[in-house]
């Protein structure tokens, strides 16, 4: 038996000995490291598809609610360090919308990694699960992305996902999109001050300032989200 079957045989032995007898084993996440494969690409034994790692993921992410919490602990600390570790964006993204779902104090650490990840899809993923998290955490992630991130898509996320929290620092942050020069950035503030405020008027910036500053605003759009709404002349001339 070769060196490289002996470490393979060990890496399994202290596999089974970590997870005893828990309902679902805690994954050995070496098979989304980029330097196993290289070791074992020349063993098909040892190959595993991206298809399979895809698979197992989606697997774990319909279970993540029905574990026992102990294991959305540690499912959540796997996929925290893996996502520090992974060089592959894909995998990576992967990672996070599977992580997005443990909802226990051990996923922060990924989430907080993601959002300072080089590729803006990770980042927007990370924002997207941050929504769904109350708590300062969070809400502070939130506010630091969309202040210093200079991807609009990204900021836009952020501000979407802000929605979801309380406070006059949130409320700041949302009514200034409104006057930001990109009107992406206004519209996502919009979908923002909507879900705060439970106050639907329209699509146009400054129709929602009115409205925030206690006037009662000229409502040019039904309310309902949509791209055509946002393309409004209003939106994009004045």
């Amino acid at each position: 038996m070769n060196l490289r079957r002996v470490s393979v045989v060990l890496l399994f032995g202290t596999i089974f000995q970590l997870v005893g007898c828990q309902s679902r084993p805690i994954v050995n996440w070496n098979w989304v490291n980029d330097r196993a494969w290289a070791e074992w690409r020349d063993d098909d034994r040892y190959m595993t598809t991206w298809h399979e790692k895809e698979a197992y993921l989606e697997e774990l992410r319909d279970q993540a609610d029905s574990l026992p919490i102990a294991e959305q602990r540690q499912h959540a600390t796997a996929l925290s360090e893996q996502i520090k570790a992974e060089k592959i964006p894909v995998v990576r993204r992967e990672l996070v919308r599977t992580l997005a779902l443990f909802h226990v104090v051990e996923s922060e650490p990924g989430l907080q990694t993601a959002l300072e990840d080089s590729d803006p899809d990770i980042r927007i993923a990370a924002c997207k699960a941050m929504g769904t998290r109350p708590g300062k955490v969070a809400k502070d992630a939130l506010l630091k992305v969309i202040r210093s991130d200079e991807d609009g898509d990204v900021q836009s996320a952020g501000l979407r996902a802000l929605g979801g929290f309380e406070g006059q620092d949130v409320y700041d942050e949302l009514k200034k999109a409104l006057a930001n020069r990109d009107p992406a950035i206004q519209y996502a503030g919009i979908q923002g001050l909507r879900r705060l405020t439970g106050q639907d008027w329209g699509e146009d910036p400054e129709t929602w300032v009115a409205g925030l500053e206690g006037e009662a605003p000229e409502i040019v759009h039904d309310g309902s989200e949509s791209f055509i709404d946002a393309l409004h002349p209003r939106n994009l001339f004045r």
